[in-house]
């Protein structure tokens, strides 16, 4: 018997059945009953999501159990809400406002579309954010750690012994290296990916047709002749319009988002008493330098 009795699995079911019958004695004078209504639309989307997830449409068998599980969880859904079991609930809070989000994003596909005197005024604002990127053709070496104790150090022996204006006079003096040689017209993008940012963050300052450096990357030390060099620039409106355009819709989903978020906070007294956020940032701090 006391086995039974420290059974965690009884405690669960005592626990629900005083919950259940704390909620009917509280609503026992509600004898109204609520209408669940499953009708075609309620049907058609539940047959376009299975297609969506199965490819097919669903036999009668599973039709019959996508019904009876909607029903179910409308139970269970409606229960909860007069059980109150949403109440500082994270999870539901996150999801309502995601929902409120989309209506506004809803509301902001309803302004009319963006014309090109909007646009362009908007290119011209932010013009510099379509700043085309450095490009640059050029030959390096590399000296590695795993092939030089002091890779710093070899590099600028390197340099000072060589023939600084000729792009070949060093191709044989750098370790063997899976690295191109040779870079035509490459991008910053390209660089970034193939050598590291560390690298392409150091190039704008190197000069153009002498072999320059060191400069470092992930890989080791590099000596650079940079044939040529071309500036970034702000591209012609046309050119970027798609990207513009693209950009001045997202800016105005935020800016709808912001003012529906205004004018709704206009509705209520917000009124913050905490005292001891800094208190509190200060231990998180402290916490994560410990680990």
């Amino acid at each position: 018997m006391k086995k039974i009795i420290n059974e965690p699995l009884i405690h669960f079911f005592v626990l629900g059945a005083l919950l259940f019958g704390l909620y009917n004695l509280v609503n026992k004078n509600n004898t109204d009953t609520e209408d669940i209504i499953v009708d075609n639309a309620d049907v058609e989307h539940m047959v376009e999501l299975w297609r969506l997830q199965w490819q097919r449409p669903p036999s009668a068998e599973e039709l019959q159990g996508l019904i009876t599980k909607y029903i179910d969880q409308e139970v269970m859904y409606r229960e909860a809400l007069r059980l109150n079991l949403d109440h500082n609930d994270e999870i539901v809070k996150r999801r309502l406002a995601q929902k409120m989000e989309f209506l506004g994003n809803d509301l902001s596909s309803l302004v009319a579309p963006a014309s090109d005197e909007n646009l362009k005024a908007y290119f011209e604002k932010h013009k510099e954010d379509y700043m085309t990127d450095y490009t640059y053709t050029f030959h390096q070496i590399v000296f590695t750690t795993d092939n030089h104790k002091d890779p710093l150090t070899k590099a600028k022996s390197v340099l000072e012994t060589s023939d600084l204006k000729n792009p070949e006079s060093l191709k044989t003096k750098g370790d063997n290296f899976p690295l191109s040689y040779t870079f035509t017209d490459a991008d910053e993008f390209q660089l970034n990916r193939e050598i590291g940012g560390d690298f392409t963050k150091q190039l704008p300052n190197l000069e153009t047709e002498i072999w320059t450096g060191p400069i470092s990357s992930g890989f080791g030390v590099h000596l650079i002749y940079i044939e040529h060099k071309t500036l970034p620039k702000i591209p012609e409106f046309e050119t970027v319009k798609q990207e513009v355009l693209t950009n001045y819709e997202y800016q105005r989903i935020l800016d709808s988002k912001e003012a529906i978020l205004n004018e709704l906070k206009k509705n209520y007294n917000i009124n913050i008493q905490a005292d001891n956020v800094e208190r509190v940032l200060k231990q998180e701090f402290a916490e994560n330098q410990s680990k």
